[in-house]
């Protein structure tokens, strides 16, 4: 059964990539903001870089809540069918919350520095 070890590896990715996609965002809106503060700079500039910010930023979130998805799947397959691999489901979900958590607070304190 693959399930489990893959939403387990997804959910150690996820915690490995998640301060360097948190680097990325952070730097990318420092950018914006002084893109979007020059007023010589065309409107569609502007809206570029503030989408290019926003995309970062649901890229950091997807990648724990996909493993949380799979692993949740995982462990109910591993349930279903009496196989191994119920435990490695289960610490997938938890390790994958608790970056999820974490990412959804780091975006909280993003967008209340840029209010």
């Amino acid at each position: 059964m693959k399930r489990p070890v893959a939403s387990f590896i997804l959910a150690l990715v996820s915690v490995i990539l998640a301060p360097i996609l948190f680097f990325i965002e952070f730097t990318a809106s420092f950018f914006a903001a002084m893109v979007t503060y020059e007023p010589a700079n065309p409107l569609w500039i502007k809206i570029i870089v503030v989408i290019v910010v926003i995309l970062i930023g649901l890229l950091s979130l997807s990648v724990p809540v996909l493993a949380v998805i799979m692993g949740v799947r995982a462990r109910a397959n591993a349930k279903l069918v009496p196989t191994e691999g119920a435990g490695l489901a289960t610490a997938a979900i938890v390790i994958a919350g608790i970056v999820t958590v974490a990412v959804a607070a780091i975006q909280l304190y993003i967008i209340l520095m840029g209010l």
